[in-house]
């Protein structure tokens, strides 16, 4: 009886390939404590920015941009992206979210200036008035 065995080359490619998937999905669960994130708030299925204040097995609590504080699955969240021209909502005076783009997020990392897409109107606000769409 003959067995057929991989060659060198196949199992290198095979392992190469393995590790890349690896490597794609171990951000979702390397936050740590300290880490700038986006994830859901309550049901929402928006993202909004927050920093980890705590991790315990696959549990991450966050302490959101807007004071609030919520634990979700490590899975559920992901790397704060945001960056000038980055496309979010943000909350106006009237308490309706609207479509808005980035012009730019100064260091400190909460304070931003927009431009909202449907009238063109220009405010400083802060992350914590934002989020991302779905």
């Amino acid at each position: 009886m003959k067995i057929n065995l991989p060659t060198r080359r196949a199992m290198r490619t095979a392992l190469a390939a393995a590790l890349g998937v690896c490597a794609f999905a171990a951000p979702a669960l390397a936050h740590d404590v300290g880490d700038w994130v986006l994830a859901p708030w309550r049901d929402s299925s928006q993202t909004f920015p927050g920093v980890v204040v705590g991790k315990s097995g696959s549990s991450l609590t966050i302490r959101f941009d807007d004071g609030t504080r919520e634990t979700r699955i490590a899975s559920e969240v992901r790397d704060f992206d945001w960056r000038k021209g980055s496309s979010i909502e943000c909350q106006w005076k009237d308490g309706n979210w609207y479509s808005a783009r980035i012009n730019w997020l100064a260091e400190d990392g909460l304070t931003m200036q927009i431009r909202y897409d449907d009238d063109g109107t220009i405010e400083k606000t802060t992350t914590g008035k934002c989020r991302s769409p779905d």
